[in-house]
């Protein structure tokens, strides 16, 4: 080239196969990551992705997440796709996000380019695709909506940076798009806010003359179409979505900072891949010192370089932000601040931190550009340097992994199918990935229908449900499910294959018939104790949890016992899945006593009937055991869990066996009927957001119900069968469902409770 003669712009398919390298890089990496026996098969979060895809193959289209209302399905749409082209598998739904977050590379490769010139967007391209491993991990992990919002959100900053910088012919064409990008991030998930945020702003401060044309109204019009589900679900659903942004921490922002500093900010840097879990301590521990010394602190040195730049800027009165580097910086100022002050800013949750991948990237790169620049070798040196340590992480990553066993779900399957089990309850985390991995085999659901109720209310209809548990999740542990299960009086050899635990086949439950308690008498040293006959839930003997403490029960006459049934009052506050220590102890004459049933490990909330064990949603306790002539009955609680409420006692329940169930009076099992038909509504969303995770929700589905109506019906049909337990069980789970205090329950229902 001759003096004074201007550059030679590199020519389009240079362009284009540099990028082309990147993408290819890209998906190496992550390829590689996949590999991985630890990702050979769906985590649970995950498995709602694949289910959500496999359920639009069938017709049953959803737009969003199961389960929260912050993320939408374009994962789960393209995953369909994927499966109906080359079949469902947990590769195919790995590679559904792997395209998604290939458009990061074109977006990183715009922004660098932006900010200044060919190479740092080259440069920029390459650390998206050979990133810390955390980046990497989140780009193989299928959350639902996170990379891909992330991803919309870099699409969204570049073309801000074009707008704001290098204005395009068609500005209104390009405004609609980037608000079409941006709507469809907002719909598949709230972590594209900060982008979205800082792109705004950036664009208003930069050109500010922009603002008062056309392109914001078409940008508008464009994120309308784009979050358009979004905006129809909430429509339906109490806009629940914009509750669960809430939850400021404005106020501890500083102190909030300092801690994602240390937990979040720089592990996801330097090894880490998942909240509290990194490869850091598995290298030379100068190497990852040496990577923020040398890299990421010089980086973030540009940006507060670029606040001083600012200041004097405005102090002259210009225009602060002159360029597309000044845009990218002041979107990671405003990640930071939002990701501190925002309701997740004092949680150590590494995908939350996810956006400010973006800005940060830019910023490395514009470093590394800097330094060779100045010296080309050593900025070249830097560069290798840090993907090699990036490529070190991942290394280290399948090495602590690789004696993982491969899709142990697999061996658990087969062994299921040979015996014949269809139907299964267990933890959430257990059940979606088995119901995934097992592509129709085996239908398993959460104990509360968590994620999706139309799951449990399968296996709730199917004749022999089994358990399935796993001793490293621990949800229940199979040693402490064992145990209840004997205290049920329930128990079954368990079948163990890899690190999962079954119980199945169970036998049938024996046929009993509740006895009168007209006649019985309650003692105790504590007070209350004739509560838990009085047929009322409001009402309630109190055990103790710092020492141990005894209900007596005289039955009247020796009679046969088989079962006892325990229910809580309205206002305890015990889940079921607690713990307790209660024995059941029988006499015939009030000083010769046998122990009958319980003990340690005693599980509220666990039943059985027929051949089916189910951890029910009111946390009774309930004891089955060998039939048992006595007069007496003693409970004695001794102290558990500290941390769990004392056990309390509204009413007892005692059941003999019987040649044939009873019969209840028509007019009883017809209020039932109509009870259990108007407290169905709190479930006739089933893929609604379930509300064990945030109040917002609990208040939506208790809204679908009308409560008076529940609570009168099941009340009606108490009073007329006093004996019968159903009603009492559905009353308690209604005052749970539907989030009222006790009198409001009480004031509903037009039969006051009497003795019978």
């Amino acid at each position: 080239m001759n003096p004074g003669e201007p550059p030679r712009r590199p020519k389009a398919w240079q362009t284009a196969l540099g990028l082309a390298a990147c993408v290819a890089l890209y998906w190496a990496v992550r390829l590689w990551l996949i590999s991985c026996p630890s990702l050979s098969q769906v985590d649970y979060d995950e498995a709602v992705t694949g289910l959500m895809a496999l359920d639009i193959i069938d017709g049953k289209h959803h737009i969003l997440f199961w389960g929260q209302p912050y993320m939408g399905t374009l994962e789960a749409y393209l995953a369909a796709l994927l499966f109906k082209l080359f079949g469902p598998s947990t590769l195919m739904l790995r590679l559904a996000l792997l395209v998604y977050g290939s458009a990061g590379v074109l977006a990183l490769f715009a922004l660098g380019r932006a900010a200044g010139g060919r190479r740092l967007g080259f440069w920029a391209a390459c650390l998206w695709s050979l990133p810390p491993l955390f980046l990497s991990f989140q780009g193989v992990y299928v959350t639902g909506g996170h990379l891909e919002a992330v991803v919309a959100g870099a699409l969204l900053l570049a073309g801000a940076c074009r707008l704001a910088f290098d204005p395009p012919r068609r500005e209104g064409l390009w405004a609609l798009g980037l608000g079409v990008v941006g709507g469809l991030g907002l719909w598949s998930s709230l972590l594209i806010l900060p982008l979205v945020a800082a792109s705004v702003l950036g664009l208003g401060l930069a050109r500010p003359r922009w603002l008062l044309g056309r392109g914001p109204w078409l940008a508008g019009l464009g994120l309308l179409v784009g979050v358009a589900p979004l905006l129809a679900w909430n429509a339906e659903h109490h806009w629940l979505t914009l509750v669960q942004v809430g939850g400021s921490q404005l106020g501890r922002t500083w102190s909030n900072a300092a801690m994602l500093l240390k937990s979040v900010w720089g592990p996801m840097l330097i090894g880490a891949w998942w909240d509290g879990r990194s490869v850091a301590g598995q290298m030379p521990l100068a190497a990852p010192a040496v990577v923020l010394l040398l890299v990421y602190l010089p980086a973030l040195g540009l940006a507060v370089a670029a606040l001083v730049r600012w200041a004097r800027r405005a102090w002259k009165r210009q225009n602060p932000w002159r360029s597309p580097a000044d845009l990218i910086i002041l979107a990671l100022w405003v990640l930071l601040f939002l990701h501190a002050s925002s309701g997740h800013g004092h949680k150590a949750i590494l995908r939350y931190a996810t956006p400010m991948m973006i800005p940060l990237t830019v910023l490395a790169a514009l470093w590394l550009v800097k330094v060779s620049q100045w010296r080309h070798l050593a900025g070249v040196g830097l560069m290798g340097g840090l993907l090699l340590f990036n490529l070190y992480t991942h290394h280290l990553y399948l090495e602590r992994f690789a004696q993982t066993p491969h899709r142990p779900v697999e061996a658990l399957l087969a062994v299921l199918e040979d015996e014949g089990v269809n139907f299964s309850y267990a933890h959430g985390r257990v059940a979606l990935p088995l119901t995934f991995e097992s592509q129709g085999r085996l239908l398993a659901a959460d104990f509360f229908g968590a994620r999706n109720l139309s799951h449990l209310r399968q296996v709730d209809a199917a004749d022999q449900p089994a358990w399935v548990t796993h001793k490293r999740l621990a949800v229940p542990a199979p040693a402490m499910l064992d145990r209840a299960l004997r205290r049920l009086g329930a128990w079954k050899s368990p079948l163990e294959v890899e690190e999962y635990v079954v119980w199945h086949d169970f036998d049938p439950a024996p046929t009993l018939v509740p006895l009168p308690s007209r006649d019985w008498r309650a003692h105790s040293e504590q007070e209350h104790a004739a509560s838990v006959l009085d047929r009322n839930l409001g009402t309630a003997w109190p055990g103790d949890n710092q020492r141990p403490s005894r209900l007596l029960l005289d039955l009247g006459q020796a009679r046969p016992v088989a079962r006892l049934s325990l229910l809580p009052p309205f206002n305890w506050r015990g889940k079921p899945g607690m713990l307790y220590n209660l024995s059941v102890q029988g006499s015939l004459d009030g000083k010769t006593w046998q122990t009958l049933a319980g003990g340690k490990g005693s599980m509220a909330g666990l039943t059985w009937r027929g051949k089916r064990v189910k951890l029910a949603p009111v946390p009774a306790l309930e004891f089955t055991f060998e039939p048992q002539t006595v007069r007496w009955l003693r409970l004695e609680v001794k102290p558990g869990n500290p941390s769990w409420p004392a056990l309390k006692i509204a009413e007892v329940f005692v059941y003999e066996p019987a040649a044939d169930s009873h019969s209840w009076p028509p007019r009883a099992q017809e209020q039932l009927r109509r009870g259990q038909r108007a407290l169905a509504a709190w479930g006739q969303r089933p893929t609604a957001p379930f509300p064990a995770g945030h109040s917002a929700f609990a208040r939506f589905w208790a809204s679908q119900v009308d409560w008076p109506e529940v609570v009168g019906h099941l009340r009606r049909a108490a009073c007329q069968a006093p004996e019968w337990e159903q009603p009492y069980r559905l009353l308690l789970e209604a005052a749970r469902k539907s989030r009222r205090s006790p009198a409001d329950l009480l004031d509903a229902a037009p039969c006051p409770p009497k003795q019978s």
